[in-house]
């Protein structure tokens, strides 16, 4: 509001910035957005087992998340399998109610690493069969992470409990 801009007008000039950046120096780009050491693996098992859907829902601009996990994992994200929520505008929440509503994946698992997006699920109506998870790692504080810990629907998980429960499910 300081500079009179509004949120598309920010989305896009970031998104700019970063295109740019990654058409001149995609290597220096990419370098700090590096997978934790066994995740991509996790992923990868996660999407070849018949009884999940892995569906990303980020804050991120789709292309970004999807360069990301190509490039650093190996990952293929199908186009209708990533939800940019900031380019869209749409919360988690929102998002979170339209996947598995035909009751494919019987079960529901969400893993952040913000505990507010998490706090936010708690509280919207429709998503009590989610099982919620805040990544030890990330957009949080030991604090927010004690505060996460004290809430009987969220479990906190360090990287290794992450692969192992992407990779059983």
């Amino acid at each position: 509001s300081k500079w009179s801009l509004d949120r598309a007008t920010m989305v896009e000039a970031f998104g700019r910035i970063r295109d740019e950046w990654i058409q001149t120096d995609f290597d220096g780009w990419l370098a700090p957005n590096a997978l934790y050491p066994g995740v991509a693996d996790a992923v990868l098992a996660a999407q070849s087992r018949s009884d999940s859907a892995v569906k990303i829902v980020t804050t991120k601009q789709a292309r970004f998340a999807t360069a990301i996990m190509a490039k650093m994992g190996g990952i293929t994200i199908a186009e209708e399998d990533m939800f940019s929520t900031t380019v869209s505008g749409i919360p988690k929440t929102e998002v979170l109610k339209t996947l598995g509503v035909d009751g494919s994946n019987p079960r529901k698992i969400f893993v952040e690493d913000k505990l507010s997006t998490l706090e936010k699920v708690c509280k919207a109506d429709g998503l009590d069969d989610w099982e919620l998870f805040l990544v030890d790692w990330g957009y949080n504080t030991a604090t927010e992470r004690a505060r996460a810990a004290a809430n009987p629907r969220i479990e906190v998980i360090s990287v290794d409990a992450f692969i192992a429960l992407l990779r059983s499910g």
